[in-house]
């Protein structure tokens, strides 16, 4: 995991989109929310792995969570992209050049590639593919009217063809048990 700075002090995010292994439980966990995974769950956030896709927000939520972890909050995740709090923020989390030339965005039809292969496309914090590959779940902290959760993604897919800036969020534009090609993250306070 990387340790970074954000509005709320430092937290620590995987570094890669993560792979999940074993049983992340039901797609739509709504009954138990906030759920949990079903057991024997393993969480892998390392260089040149395929990541997990076709998860929910539910079964993400609930992966972080079994191994000690919590599913990123949306203001989590951005710091991460944009970086720390203040006048060096960034619009995207990468530093000069193009986004297209070292991200893997804008290839539809292209599918999901390993974590860290487009290895230009990082955080100076050394976070990777927060831009391109998968879109990815994140917790705004919010619940619809029903008390369902509202679920935000952020990062934009190898697909988006324009680049999706650090800030942008997309809350409530899918169920939470939508499992289409979005990814996740985990965060963790820092230990003190």
């Amino acid at each position: 995991m990387a340790m970074v700075s954000g509005r709320s002090g430092p937290y620590c995010i995987h570094r890669y989109e993560v792979a999940l292994s074993g049983d992340p439980g039901p797609k739509a966990q709504a009954a138990q929310f906030p759920g949990h995974a079903a057991g024997g769950v393993q969480l892998s956030s390392a260089a040149g792995q395929l990541p997990s896709n076709a998860v929910s927000w539910y079964q993400s939520r609930a992966a972080c969570l079994a191994v000690g972890l919590h599913l990123c909050t949306s203001a989590e995740w951005e710091d991460a992209c944009a970086g720390p709090p203040g006048p060096t923020r960034r619009e995207y989390p990468i530093e000069g050049g193009r986004l297209w030339d070292r991200c893997y965005v804008g290839r539809p039809g292209g599918g999901v590639i390993a974590s860290g292969a487009a290895s230009g496309c990082s955080t100076p914090e050394g976070v990777y593919d927060l831009a391109g590959n998968l879109w990815e779940w994140t917790d705004p902290g919010q619940l619809a009217a029903d008390g369902s959760p509202l679920i935000d993604k952020r990062g934009g897919g190898y697909y988006t063809v324009d680049g999706v800036p650090c800030a942008r969020e997309a809350v409530g534009t899918h169920a939470p048990d939508f499992d289409g090609t979005i990814g996740f993250r985990c965060c963790a306070p820092v230990a003190r």
